[in-house]
C-alpha cells in the first residue's frame, strides 16, 4: 500500500554507444526510433512489427489488413477441410473394419460349424457302429476298443 509510486527517469539523450543489454537496446529504440533485425529482448519484436505497421501508408495498411483477413479465411478453410477429411477417413475406417471383421467372423464361424459338425457326426457314427455291433452280439469290450467308446456308454445303447 504506497501512497506514493516510484519514478525512473532515463535520459535517453545521454545514451550514445550501441546497445549490447535488453535495456540498453530498448533506450536505443525509445531514442532513435529504430529497432534491430537481430533483437532478441522482449518485446521489441512485438514493437518493430508495430512500428512497420505505423509506418504503412493508409492504403497499405489496408491491404495489409486485407492480406491478414485472407490468411484467416484460408487457415480457417483449411482447418475445416483437414477435420471434415478426418471424419470421413474415421468413418471409411469404420466401416472397412466393420466389413472386415464380417468377413472375419464368417470364415471362422464356417470353420467352427465345420468342426462342430465333423465331431457329431464322428461320435453319431460311432454310436451307429456300436449299436450294430451289440445286435450283433459282439462283445462290449470289443466294441469299447473298436469305437472309442467307453463301456458304460456301450452297454446304454
Amino acid at each position: 500500500e504506497e501512497v506514493f509510486p516510484e519514478y525512473y527517469l532515463i535520459r535517453v539523450n545521454e545514451f550514445n554507444k550501441i546497445a549490447t543489454t535488453p535495456l540498453e537496446e530498448w533506450i536505443s529504440y525509445l531514442k532513435d526510433g529504430e529497432i534491430s533485425e537481430k533483437t532478441e529482448t522482449p518485446g521489441l519484436g512485438e514493437a518493430r512489427e508495430k512500428l512497420q505497421y505505423m509506418k504503412m501508408s493508409k492504403e497499405e495498411r489496408l491491404k495489409y489488413d486485407k492480406h491478414l483477413e485472407d490468411m484467416m479465411i484460408q487457415n480457417d478453410v483449411l482447418d475445416t477441410n483437414r477435420l471434415e477429411g478426418e471424419m470421413e477417413g474415421h468413418r471409411r475406417g469404420k466401416e472397412e473394419g466393420l466389413r472386415e471383421g464380417r468377413v472375419e467372423g464368417l470364415r471362422e464361424g464356417r470353420e467352427e460349424g465345420l468342426r462342430e459338425g465333423k465331431e457329431k457326426g464322428l461320435r453319431e457314427g460311432k454310436y451307429m457302429v456300436a449299436k450294430n455291433m451289440k445286435q450283433m452280439g459282439i462283445a462290449i469290450d470289443v466294441i469299447s476298443a473298436v469305437t472309442g467308446l467307453s463301456e458304460d456308454d456301450v452297454k446304454e445303447i
